[in-house]
């Protein structure tokens, strides 16, 4: 017989202990024999060895002549297996059983993440075109095509997507999507004028069609034309386009109280175990009394078969306890808050392209452990906007000209 374990296991072993007064001969004669002996080892009473199942049966018919006794201790390999799978084939059966459905759920598509998808409407889009394509929950995965041919019948359904890719990962698959960007719209082709929003001092102004009507450093007020699509008297009328930056103003009227109330953590705490099943928690150590007043901290596990996770989880929670805290503000860290809470404010006022030049405190007065102050932002930002050109308005003198 091979020494190879893979031999050894597919035609069967047995270790056995030999004993009587030809116990070492035994052994001595079953190598002359060329039968293998492994892990033979010396015992009180005789040796102990393990042979093939060959040479088991040259020791029972050289046994009465070596004078020896032999008792069995273990047996190994596929022969003993599968009689002891023989005499419980019920436990067989299940056992193969089990195999064959892990098996076969493994083979189906048990959920379809959609990745790249901005917005419900979009996902729902690409998850339907996969379904169309033949990758839905509940299919073999055998009976799907390559992931490249399922891309390709997917972005052929999905129209708003411009590439598709699907990947499997076990009984889940991944269908990432890149939504089409939405074409720019298109130029305004009636004729306007480029009119001020807002008052402010002109800073730069760069027009690229049109007749500019102001220069740098001028006043503006609301309403007035900055750029004309009137080009001459009786002449053609276009869209006029461009920007005009100007400095413009804003005050906020902004308080910040010096006295602030918070909850802070003592250090004290008490910790407890919980077995999560589904919603509902059922504690099952740390019976102390929690201080009135806790911030809990929640540490849960995450058990898992396959990508199906458990209902049934394990959470550790700690109650810290909290103290209410006052903290003292200074009038000059409340004055600079007050700063960046009026750029923030201008910030959602102005909206678009726009940049804080400098930031002033017009008034301030302390009331009642409370900093209000009025505080004037200038900023440099892109007041004009399209407006249609009057019938009745006369060909305005321009401070330059822009024309296409």
């Amino acid at each position: 017989m091979s020494d190879s374990r893979f031999e050894w296991f597919w035609r069967g072993s047995a270790t056995l202990v030999v004993s009587g007064p030809g116990a070492r001969q035994c052994v001595a004669r079953l190598q002359r024999q060329g039968i293998v002996v492994r892990d033979v080892r010396f015992v009180a009473d005789g040796v102990m060895l393990r042979v093939s199942v060959a040479g088991l049966r040259s020791l029972i018919s050289s046994r009465r002549a070596l004078n020896v006794k032999f008792r069995i201790v273990e047996r190994h390999g596929a022969p003993f297996l599968g009689r002891r799978l023989w005499r419980r084939k019920a436990f067989a059966v299940g056992a193969f059983a089990f195999v064959a459905i892990l098996y076969a759920l493994s083979s189906i598509v048990w959920r379809i993440d959609i990745q790249g998808a901005e917005g419900e409407d979009q996902e729902a889009e690409l998850r339907q075109a996969a379904v169309e394509a033949g990758l839905e929950v509940g299919q073999w995965k055998s009976r799907l095509a390559p992931p490249a041919e399922l891309a390709e019948r997917i972005v052929a359904r999905a129209q708003n997507y411009v590439w598709v890719g699907v990947e499997l990962k076990g009984s889940v698959a991944v269908v990432r999507g890149i939504p089409k960007i939405p074409g720019v719209p298109e130029a305004n082709r009636q004729p306007c004028n480029i009119v001020a929003t807002r008052p402010g001092v002109i800073l730069d102004v760069q027009a690229s069609r049109g007749r500019v009507l102001v220069k740098p450093n001028q006043l503006v007020q609301p309403g007035q034309v900055l750029i004309s699509g009137r080009l001459t008297d009786g002449g053609p009328n276009v869209p006029a386009s461009g920007h005009v930056y100007a400095e413009v103003w804003y005050t906020s009227d902004v308080s910040i109280p010096l006295r602030i109330s918070q909850q802070g953590l003592t250090g004290a705490f008490v910790s407890r175990d919980y077995l999560q099943i589904g919603t509902a928690r059922l504690r099952v150590w740390g019976f102390q009394e929690a201080p009135p007043a806790t911030y809990e901290r929640d540490r849960d596990t995450d058990w898992r078969v396959g990508s199906w996770r458990l209902p049934v989880q394990w959470v550790h929670a700690t109650l810290y306890e909290v103290k209410p805290a006052v903290l003292q503000v200074d009038a000059a860290a409340a004055r600079a808050e007050a700063l960046v809470m009026a750029a923030s404010d201008v910030r959602s006022l102005a909206g678009g392209d726009m940049v804080i030049l400098g930031q002033s405190v017009l008034q301030e007065r302390l009331e009642r452990g409370t900093l209000y102050a009025t505080i004037l932002t200038r900023v440099q930002q892109d007041i004009g906007a399209p407006a249609p050109i009057p019938e009745t308005e006369a060909m305005p003198k321009s401070a330059g000209a822009a024309q296409s």
